[in-house]
């Protein structure tokens, strides 16, 4: 088994996206250029998908690995 990361990075990936998707928003003048939007939703959603695949990682090395199915009750293995 791989060692865990202490630190939580897809959680902080996930907050850098919001702040990157929010920053137009609240720096930009609404009248700005939608080429410039774009740089940021294009940064945003590269930061997200990172992010999901980050969090992805972490929790399958969390989890044990599966033992295969399992027998249904009062039925045996031979």
């Amino acid at each position: 088994m791989t060692p865990r990361s202490s630190r939580p990075l897809g959680a902080a990936l996930s907050a850098a996206a919001a702040f990157v998707f929010a920053t137009p928003t609240l720096f930009l003048p609404p009248d700005a250029h939608a080429s410039v939007k774009l740089v940021f939703i294009v940064g945003g959603s590269i930061l997200l998908a990172t992010a999901v695949m980050r969090v992805r990682a972490e929790n399958s090395a969390r989890n044990e690995p599966d033992p295969g199915p399992s027998a249904p009750e009062g039925v045996t293995r031979d």
